[in-house]
């Protein structure tokens, strides 16, 4: 997969892709901000950053271009499978997310603050007495950790294998479980970092994540791929000794 190998116009695809969807993210960021402000819930806003990870192999799949491992054209990368997988990715993606804000929102109304619109809203009645807001905080942010994780394993890393090298559904997750054992501390690695660039600049530094996300999810990718095509080479030599 060298640079020789990729195609201009398919690096300016996937370039403009995942900054378009870092800008959506971003700006779905911004509104749910401001919304919770209104209502007095800006400690939740770190449940929705953290939730925002799990739309992390949604947005990879901008970056597929840039997997042309060969110039045959039966396998050179083509748009319209690319919305289709976009389709596809979009709808687990989205019901994974709103099945997280709603755990969230029971969890914040019950041991944050149980007097608050959300908790009204759902008739959520709570019988504790002491706010554990700075629990909330630090639960979401190892949450976000282990979002980046699922999301690299389970969402990432098949997909990746299944433009690389395709072993059907079953497969690709086998080969993804396994190369993620066989390089757990990178992943754990690539897991805090991403997790680091999508909560803290949407949580303090706002602008700063159109910048960091695309930029950090496009190395963790490029850097798995590498290691994952290094992993089946080196299979490949020890097979034929």
């Amino acid at each position: 997969m060298s640079n020789t190998d990729q195609i201009p116009s398919n690096n300016l695809l996937s370039g403009f892709l995942i900054l378009l969807a870092s800008i959506i993210i971003f700006a779905i960021a911004q509104v749910i901000e401001r919304f919770l402000n209104s209502y007095e819930l800006s400690s939740m806003y770190i449940s929705f950053c953290a939730g925002f990870i799990l739309f992390t192999p949604l947005v990879s799949l901008a970056l597929h271009p840039l997997l042309l491992v060969n110039n045959d054209k039966h396998h050179q990368f083509k748009t319209t499978g690319l919305l289709v997988n976009v389709g596809l990715v979009a709808v687990v993606q989205g019901a994974f997310f709103l099945i997280w804000m709603t755990d969230a929102i029971a969890v914040y109304s019950i041991y944050v603050d149980a007097n608050s619109f959300l908790a009204k809203a759902f008739n959520i009645n709570s019988q504790k007495t002491t706010s554990l807001n700075q629990e909330f905080y630090w639960f979401n942010l190892f949450l976000a950790w282990f979002f980046a994780l699922l999301s690299l394993t389970l969402g990432l890393l098949p997909c990746l294998i299944a433009r690389l090298k395709n072993l059907g559904v079953v497969g690709n997750f086998v080969s993804a479980f396994e190369f993620a054992k066989q390089c757990k501390l990178q992943m754990l690695f690539y897991a805090f970092c991403l997790a680091f660039v999508v909560v803290m600049p949407l949580m303090y530094a706002k602008y700063l994540f159109v910048l960091l996300f695309p930029v950090a999810l496009t190395w963790i990718f490029m850097t798995i791929a590498s290691k994952y095509l290094a992993s089946l080479e080196a299979k490949l030599c020890s097979s034929l000794k």
